[in-house]
């Protein structure tokens, strides 16, 4: 439950910090063109609400609400690495230093994949519990795929989580005819971006084993008996 916290609080701190980076630009500046990524950065604390439910609802018993949790979370799941797509901002304004808007922009984008990430591994063990690691990570990269059409749909399309929510027949025949007219450009940018979510997230869950390995190795070793 402590490790649970303090991952949540430096979760929330970081989203603070990305916060007040904005903040100090527009009182610099005058200028609030930046301020949709306050909103960008909340979309990506959805998917983690909705594995956190999902994780602590399937450690009791596994029902429909899991279900219905995993498919809430997989839908919002994309809005986390949208936010690495918000650098196409970076030279529409220039009222501030380009290093700025570049160090404010990383820190956005870092901490809703961080967020994006953290919900990834709730699900995993979710899975994990029920299929078997192997099917555990192979919901990893179907999922991560499906994030990142997701994330072109929402940068090149226009639509977001909740248009498929509301009219998923719509965005189904959207998704057909880019498939169909654009389908080089929608595969090349779904799998590049696959493959770079799912290497940050391996070396994330890498890192993740490997603190809790060096914790155990400089822990005292229990007194015999």
């Amino acid at each position: 439950m402590r490790g649970r916290s303090l991952a949540v609080l430096a979760l929330a701190a970081a989203s603070a910090l990305c916060v007040a980076m904005l903040e100090f630009r527009i009182h610099a500046t005058g200028d609030s063109f930046y301020r949709f990524l306050v909103w960008n950065l909340m979309l990506a604390w959805i998917p983690l609400g909705f594995a956190a439910i999902a994780h602590a609802r399937a450690r009791r018993r596994p029902d429909a609400i899991v279900v219905g949790a995993g498919l809430l979370w997989l839908l919002f799941f994309p809005n986390a690495p949208y936010v690495l797509t918000d650098f196409i901002h970076l030279e529409d304004n220039t009222v501030a230093p380009v290093w700025y808007d570049a160090l404010m922009l990383s820190a956005f984008a870092w901490t809703a994949l961080l967020l994006g990430f953290a919900s990834l591994y709730l699900m995993q063990l979710v899975v994990r519990r029920a299929l078997g690691p192997v099917a555990a990570w192979v919901c990893v990269v179907g999922a991560l795929g499906l994030a990142s059409l997701g994330v072109y749909i929402g940068r090149f399309v226009r639509l977001n989580s909740w248009d498929a929510l509301l009219h998923p027949r719509g965005v189904a025949n959207v998704i057909r005819v880019q498939l169909e007219v654009e389908s080089t450009r929608v595969v090349g940018i779904t799998v590049a971006l696959t493959c770079f979510l799912l290497v940050g997230y391996a070396v994330v869950y890498a890192f993740a084993g490997l603190r809790v390995a060096l914790e155990r190795e400089e822990s005292p070793a229990a007194p015999r008996r």
